[in-house]
């Protein structure tokens, strides 16, 4: 039996803001063991080197809050922009997926992601610690460029992981588990290396004169490349075709105009208390808000280190391509935002539109990107998709709190009206029309679909 890891992780959690759930299981097993809801096979359990069997998910668990604490430390102050949830989408994909390659290279439950290097007799919690901390020190000043953690993130990280390999036993398993950590993290970093993050700031964006083209919503638009990288899962950012709006003339336009116009003012006069509410929590990014959900919803589960880590691998891959999915859209269609529309109202050649110079939304600035579809909305239908298909089940209980609306908590039945009050949500704090946000939603689920029946399969 191995000894237990007795990090102080709650007293940083609590600090930091994070919530996170602790499963009642959490002694680590030697011996192969089989679990309620997983057939064992003599190809992935029996004995082939040192014996690991459904270890605990506590490693795992530590290194992805671990990713989300640097995020939530790295200064932010102005003139720094804050960190883009596109951009956190695609560092904890890659800390999660290396975290994923390197369990699946000890013992191959699921297909590995980039790494093949297989290594039956390295320990899995050295495996874990390793990778997730290589990528997350790689992605140092890369984040928030050119804004580095401060030395007390990085000692935290560094500390964190003297602390996990010391609760490993010295030996041959914790020397090979190191290099095998050392190899997913890198295995990862070089299948990102030319996935055109450099050329995230082209092509220059101009800003439309004509009614409906995006006019820029300052103080920049952000990265405007950010479609063309590289997807994750899916075979290109255009697989699934996003519709257009509506047209500026059309009725639909006007009925979507009038709704953002009343609900989304900073000081609307219909826009009821619990919208208000559901806008201001939905602010908090994506990748963060629908990883607290997981943890949620993991808790109701009995996952081993390997099914926790193909989890969060997928989720994070999902939320990934939903935004490079969502930002390729936003190119094509180039649809200026309400805030625009609004105060352009008068002149728009809609006669059935009144303009407001004066419009502003509930929680300024308007995000710095195109309306058409929403990406927010895109990937939080990505999220709930990925995790209604893992579990096969939708109508989950779970309640948690935001960190844009701290001290309220909102609760759901299921992930379907989690993802559908996300969605709406851009509509009361002011930033999307609401075809945006369902077109959003509906992109999401197919791209969670599709990552869910084709990624990290099992072999």
């Amino acid at each position: 039996m191995k000894s237990s890891l007795n990090f102080s992780f709650m007293k940083w959690l609590l600090s930091a803001g994070i919530l996170i759930f602790i499963f009642s299981a959490c002694q680590k097993e030697t011996k192969t063991t089989t679990s309620n809801d997983e057939t064992a096979t003599s190809a992935r359990f029996e004995n082939n080197g040192i014996g690991w069997g459904t270890i605990s998910p506590e490693m795992v668990l530590h290194w992805n809050q671990a990713a989300i604490y640097v995020v939530l430390n790295t200064p932010r102050t102005p003139p720094n922009p804050p960190i883009f949830p596109f951009a956190e989408s695609r560092y904890y994909a890659m800390v999660n997926i290396a975290m994923h390659d390197a369990l699946n290279n000890i013992v191959p439950k699921y297909q590995s992601y980039a790494l093949n290097a297989r290594d039956k007799d390295a320990d899995p919690d050295a495996a874990v610690a390793q990778a997730a901390f290589d990528v997350i020190t790689y992605f140092y000043g890369k984040l928030n460029l050119p804004i580095y953690p401060s030395q007390s993130v990085k000692d935290y990280i560094n500390d964190l992981l003297v602390q996990a390999l010391a609760g490993t036993e010295n030996g041959e398993a914790k020397t090979k588990g190191i290099a095998l950590g050392h190899a997913a993290a890198q295995a990862i970093i070089q299948n990102r290396n030319n996935d055109g993050i450099a050329n995230i700031l082209t092509p220059a964006v101009v800003s439309g004169t004509l009614p409906g083209e995006y006019r820029l919503t300052l103080p920049f638009y952000a990265a405007p490349g950010w479609g063309n990288i590289k997807t994750f899962g899916l075979p290109s950012s255009t697989y699934f075709t996003v519709p257009p709006p509506y047209s500026i003339n059309s009725s639909e336009y006007t009925e979507d105009y009038n709704e953002v116009k009343s609900l989304g003012r900073f000081n609307s006069l219909t826009r009821t208390a619990d919208q208000t509410d559901i806008a201001r929590f939905w602010v908090e990014n994506s990748p963060f808000g629908w990883n607290k959900i997981a943890y949620q919803i993991m808790e109701q589960k009995n996952l081993d280190a390997w099914k926790t880590a193909r989890l969060l691998a997928l989720l994070q891959i999902s939320e990934a391509d939903a935004y490079i999915a969502c930002l390729k859209a936003k190119i094509i269609h180039y649809f200026w935002r309400p805030v625009t529309a609004i105060r352009e109202g008068d002149n728009d050649g809609n006669p059935n539109t009144t303009g407001d110079a004066a419009w502003e939304v509930l929680v300024p600035p308007t995000p710095p990107i195109a309306d058409h579809p929403s990406g927010h909305a895109t990937a939080g239908g990505a999220a709930a998709e990925l995790l209604k298909e893992f579990f096969d089940k939708d109508d989950f209980s779970f309640t948690f709190e935001s960190t844009t609306l701290p001290g309220k908590t909102r609760s759901f039945n299921s992930l379907s009206q989690a993802a559908r009050e996300n969605s709406l949500s851009r509509i009361y704090v002011g930033y999307h029309f609401r075809k945006a946000a369902l077109d959003g939603e509906e992109l999401g689920k197919n791209i969670g679909a599709w990552i869910a029946m084709h990624l990290l399969r099992e072999n």
